[in-house]
């Protein structure tokens, strides 16, 4: 049982210590791009038909950067990172090629996973073990000690 415990606290710290830097290794590979809502295909090939720059918009101005992404969908304000997403699911448009956009469809369920929410679980799984890393610890701490041998009667 002592054994149990004392491998049980020991892995508790250990994936408490390893959690932030797994996370950090996770982040490593997000991609930032704008979330928009996607248009249907023809929808996007009229859009971009029609597309007229903004007057006076020089390429790198927020004003030129919502023109194009309301071609492909909503636009958004900030970017996100994301992670395991595939390259294929990004665009770029050709109207704005430093532009990174990610198409996603709510309604089908479709959410990538953002490192925000990465480092939320992070922490999450980080209290967790130390917690059950402490408590086990006790545990081992309280059995460990041996019960002292009764006096001889006198």
């Amino acid at each position: 049982m002592r054994t149990l415990l004392m491998v049980g606290w020991v892995g508790a710290f250990v994936f408490a210590l390893a959690t932030y830097p797994v996370a950090g290794i996770i982040a490593g590979g997000a991609v930032e791009a704008y979330l928009i809502a996607e248009k249907d295909p023809k929808s996007v090939e009229v859009e971009k038909a029609i597309f007229e720059p903004p007057k006076g918009a020089a390429k790198e101005s927020k004003e030129y950067r919502d023109a194009v992404m309301r071609i492909y969908g909503s636009q958004t304000d900030e970017p996100t990172k994301v992670v395991f997403v595939p390259k294929e699911k990004f665009r770029r448009p050709e109207e704005l090629p430093s532009l990174i956009l990610l198409p996603v469809n709510k309604e089908k369920g479709e959410n990538p996973l953002q490192v925000k929410t990465v480092y939320f679980f992070a922490q999450k799984a980080l209290l967790g073990s130390a917690v059950a890393g402490v408590v086990l610890l006790l545990a081992w701490i309280v059995l460990r000690r041996k019960p002292k041998a009764a006096s001889p009667p006198a």
